[in-house]
C-alpha cells in the first residue's frame, strides 16, 4: 500500500471517529447548536492559521462570490448532514452524503464543461440503486433522517463545484474557513434560540471533534501531495466502511440486509465513477476540486 492510499485511508477514518463524537452532540445539543459550535470551532482554527501565514482570513476580494457560494452551499450540506445524524444510523447518513459524486457528475457538464458516456450514466444508475436500497422509501422518510442526508449531498456537490473555480487562486484554509463561517452564521440564530450550556464532557467531545477534523485534513492533504489525485480520492469512500463499523460497535447500528447491500453497491459504484472522472479530467487537465472531500 503507497503513502498516499495510507494518508486517505487514515483520513477517512479520522472523519468518520469526529462524526461519530458529533452524533452524540446532535442527540444532546441537537443539530443547530452542534453545527453552530463546529463551525465556531473551526473558524477560530482556520483563521489563526491564516493570520499566521500573512493571509487574508475571509479570502481575496477577487474570489469573494465563488467563496460565498462555497460557503453557503457548504453550510448548508453540513447542517443538514448534521440533521442526519442526530435521526438515522451512522452508516445511513454518511453513505447518503458520500453520494455526492451522483449530483457532481451531472452538475459539471454545465458548470466544469465536462461530457457524459454511456459508462457514466451507467454507473449513476447503479449508485442511485444502492441508494434506494438504503433508503427504502416510506412515508416515514424525512423522519428516519435519509432525506436531509442525501440533500446534503446535492448542497455538498454544488460547493464542490464553487470550490472548483477558485482551488488554484485561493488558500486552502480560506476556502475552508468561508464554510466555517457560513455554517456559524447559518445556524446561529436557531442555536441561540435553543441553546443548552453544554456540560465539561460535552465540551471535550466539541474540542475533540473539531481536533479530529483538523487532523484529518491534514491527512487528506498529505494524501494528494503524496499520489495523483485520480488514485487516493476513491480511497475517500472508505469513511462509509468505517461509519458503518463504528456505528456497529459504538451505536449498535446493525443495518439490515438490503440496506446492507445498498451500502456495498453505492460504494463500488462510486468509487467506479470518481475513478473514470478523475481520468477525465486528468486526459483533459481540468482541476476538478469536486473530488476532494474537504469535510463538507
Amino acid at each position: 500500500m503507497s503513502a498516499g492510499t495510507l494518508h486517505m485511508i487514515l483520513a477517512s477514518l479520522v472523519f468518520s471517529v469526529a462524526y461519530s463524537f458529533i452524533k452524540v452532540l446532535t442527540r444532546e445539543l441537537g443539530f443547530w447548536e452542534t453545527a453552530f459550535l463546529r463551525g465556531a470551532l473551526g473558524f477560530i482554527i482556520l483563521s489563526t492559521w491564516l493570520l499566521r501565514a500573512r493571509q487574508p482570513v475571509l479570502g481575496h476580494r477577487a474570489n469573494f462570490w465563488p467563496l460565498v457560494s462555497r460557503g453557503l452551499f457548504g453550510g448548508v450540506a453540513m447542517i443538514l448532514y448534521f440533521w442526519s445524524l442526530q435521526m438515522t444510523t451512522l452508516a445511513n447518513a454518511s453513505s447518503l452524503h458520500y453520494a455526492h459524486p451522483l449530483f457532481t457528475t451531472f452538475l459539471a457538464v454545465p458548470f466544469l464543461g465536462e461530457k457524459l458516456n454511456r459508462g457514466k450514466v451507467l454507473l449513476v444508475f447503479l449508485a442511485m440503486g444502492g441508494v434506494l436500497l438504503i433508503v427504502q422509501p416510506t412515508p416515514a422518510l424525512m423522519k428516519l433522517g435519509s432525506l436531509p442526508a442525501l440533500v446534503s449531498a446535492l448542497f455538498a456537490s454544488l460547493a464542490y463545484v464553487s470550490i472548483s473555480f477558485v482551488s488554484s487562486r485561493e488558500h486552502p484554509a480560506a476556502i475552508i474557513n468561508a464554510l466555517s463561517l457560513a455554517t456559524m452564521v447559518l445556524a446561529a440564530p436557531m442555536a441561540l434560540f435553543t441553546w443548552t450550556t453544554p456540560s465539561p464532557r460535552l465540551w471535550g467531545f466539541v474540542l475533540t471533534a473539531g481536533v479530529l477534523t483538523t487532523v484529518a485534513q491534514y491527512f487528506m492533504t498529505m494524501a494528494y501531495k503524496l499520489e495523483q489525485a485520480s488514485t487516493v480520492s476513491a480511497f475517500s469512500f472508505t469513511s462509509i466502511l468505517w461509519s458503518l463499523m463504528i456505528g456497529a460497535l459504538i451505536f449498535g447500528e446493525i443495518p439490515d440486509r438490503l440496506e446492507a447491500f445498498g451500502i456495498f453497491i453505492l460504494f463500488g459504484s462510486l468509487i467506479a465513477l470518481v475513478l473514470v472522472r478523475s481520468r477525465a479530467a486528468s486526459r483533459t487537465e481540468v482541476q476538478e476540486a469536486a473530488l476532494v472531500p474537504k469535510d463538507i
